[in-house]
């Protein structure tokens, strides 16, 4: 099932932490080294301080970054910002391609490499700027703005200061968001009416009990909660944030309904990007931007259906070989493990050994309030400000038996040896802050969700059983994505798409609501699926290549060191890690 972890992106950039081969030819390249140190942390404080939301949720201690306090604000949405924003990212890659690469230091050529191929796909999104949106279902702004304002730190009554005042920015982004959508209405790149009634009935229910509404609950918890304010200073926050909800939120939402109601009906394409005039190009670029992938959308289709067709082949053999497993998959309802602290702490420990230590860490099970549960994902992981990476928090979507009864691989998904994990052993490095704030999104969920798929062999289930459900979601994972190419790239229609679901899946009803699901928000099945292949491809070359001498402890070393980059980056240090690996040699004692 589709996870997701909340984290307010801006459109930044990034670098790693590697063992690297190599030279500086250059018998004085420290001059060099230190211009392109201060070059990328430029980027990092230039960009982490677009608007307000994005500062809390990246760093705790701003000033320590020499970054002083401004005005608050969510930023500007507007086709002239879009337009500032390339211009600064043409001059940032001219900038960056003024180094002399040999003169860096093995670090640098890392995140050299990783920022050139991200800046210039970044560009490239300068021609489909009235195809973006920033709405949706699942991962529009009116879904997760509630949840990134509930979920703001308060180190200091300062940020809480900030925070109301940020409240009353939400009107005058909103009507920014509804004069982009009109724009896009009048060159007919306006939603569908059925989406558009999605968001609308999001909205209407987010406000439909002002009195009641959970930023209003969340709040006075938080503010009780907070060390060191006096009874009439939490009285006196309490009082501002119910106004700022009231007549600052509340109302924003409303002009947003009224907007898309006002809009609806001027869409005048019901299927796939495909049939807007760019769309196929657009779409392209965003699966590779998603992905992180450097294949072609045909090269990325015949990944998926080779991956299906292996993933039926399993279930045949598995059926084959053990007369049972049908009925053990059909009686299977729950896992030994059902209560997420419990499974984080056997995962920890299960995990060391095929993983590298991990790094202690504080970690709260919430759960989300039941007036969100209906539109959010099972499960999420809140990414930690990059100064306060020890303090993490993990979101199970309900807590009844039911929902907890198979809640183990989720929790290995977001948890151990998923996205805490992961983020946390590669903060741990200390790399370069720019690192921590782009976008790869294919790595990150292709990680956790190749983790996700590991964890069934430590569930303490029968592993045929365990083998079967593994190759069971790959299957429905990679037939999500294949359908979702289908209908954007390709040019699918429904029923195009209902006869390809129902070879998997026997139910018409199911299979509509799945081709619905991927029409309202494009690509976004294509990270978890083609993230989670690109793994596995670049794990099976090591094996092939490297024979006896691969070890998967190390291998899963080299991807966490390497951290969040292209698919295409990765394979090239791959190379490089294998020859390193290959040179060991392995003596054997009696």
């Amino acid at each position: 099932m589709f996870k997701k972890k909340f984290q307010y992106i801006c459109v930044i950039f990034l670098t790693v932490l590697i063992t690297c081969v190599g030279c500086n030819k250059n018998p004085n390249p420290e001059p060099v080294q230190c211009e392109f140190d201060t070059f990328i942390d430029a980027l990092f404080v230039d960009s982490v301080q677009t608007d307000t939301l994005s500062l809390n949720y990246s760093l705790e201690s701003p000033k320590a970054y020499g970054i002083a306090a401004e005005e608050t604000t969510l930023g500007e949405y507007s086709i002239a910002e879009m337009k500032n924003g390339l211009f600064k990212t043409e001059n940032n890659l001219n900038r960056l391609v003024s180094f002399d690469y040999t003169q860096l230091n093995q670090e640098q050529q890392l995140t050299y490499d990783i920022l050139k191929e991200y800046l210039k796909q970044n560009l490239e999104f300068g021609n489909y700027l009235y195809y973006g949106e920033v709405l949706g279902p699942t991962t529009g702004i009116q879904a997760q703005l509630p949840i990134l304002l509930a979920e703001y730190s308060f180190y200091s009554k300062e940020d809480i200061d900030q925070y109301i005042a940020l409240l009353s920015c939400v009107d005058d982004y909103f009507e920014m968001i509804a004069r982009f959508e009109q724009e896009k209405s009048e060159r007919g790149l306006f939603m569908r009416d059925a989406v558009a009634d999605r968001i609308i009935e999001q909205c209407e229910a987010f406000i439909k009990s002002p009195e009641n509404n959970f930023l209003i609950e969340y709040f006075n918890e938080k503010v009780e909660h907070y060390d060191g304010l006096t009874e009439n200073e939490i009285a006196h926050y309490e009082a501002a944030n119910t106004k700022a909800v009231l007549e600052e939120v509340i109302p924003a939402y409303e002009e947003l309904i009224a907007a898309l109601y006002k809009l609806k009906g001027s869409g005048i394409n019901n299927a796939g990007l495909y049939y807007y005039p760019e769309g196929q190009a657009y779409y392209e670029l965003l699966s590779k931007y998603k992905t992180g992938s450097n294949h072609s959308m045909e090269e990325m289709a015949d990944l998926l259906e080779i991956a299906i067709q292996d993933g039926i082949v399993k279930l045949t053999t598995l059926s084959l070989t053990d007369a049972t497993i049908l009925d053990k998959y059909m009686d299977f309802s729950s896992f030994p493990l059902t209560d997420p602290e419990e499974i984080l702490s056997d995962l920890r420990e299960d995990i060391t050994k095929d993983f590298p230590e991990s790094i202690p860490v504080n970690c709260q099970i919430k759960y989300v309030h039941e007036s969100l549960s209906e539109y959010l994902s099972p499960a999420m992981y809140l990414v930690p400000p990059i100064d306060n990476y020890r303090n993490n928090s993990i979101y199970i979507n309900g807590n009844d038996a039911k929902t907890l009864s198979t809640i183990y691989t989720t929790v290995a998904h977001e948890g151990y040896p998923g996205h805490l994990y992961q983020c946390v052993y590669f903060r741990n490095q200390n790399p370069a802050p720019i690192r921590s704030l782009m976008d790869f999104t294919g790595y990150d969920e292709g990680w956790a969700t190749y983790v996700e798929m590991y964890s069934y062999h430590l569930a303490g289930i029968d592993e045929n059983l365990a083998s079967f459900l593994e190759a069971n979601n790959i299957i429905i994972l990679c037939m999500y994505a294949r359908a979702d190419i289908g209908i954007h790239y390709e040019g699918w229609k429904k029923d195009d798409v209902v006869r390809f679901i129902l070879k998997f899946i026997n139910d018409t009803q199911i299979a509509e609501s799945i081709y619905n699901t991927l029409l309202e928000e494009p690509a976004i099945y294509l990270p978890y699926a083609i993230g989670f292949l690109e793994i596995k491809d670049l794990r099976k070359k090591a094996e092939e290549t490297l024979g006896d001498k691969f070890v998967a402890k190390e291998f899963h070393q080299f991807l966490l060191d390497i951290g969040p980059a292209q698919f295409d980056v990765i394979d090239h240090y791959l190379d490089k890690w294998i020859d390193e690996q290959s040179s060991i040699v392995v003596t054997y004692t009696e």
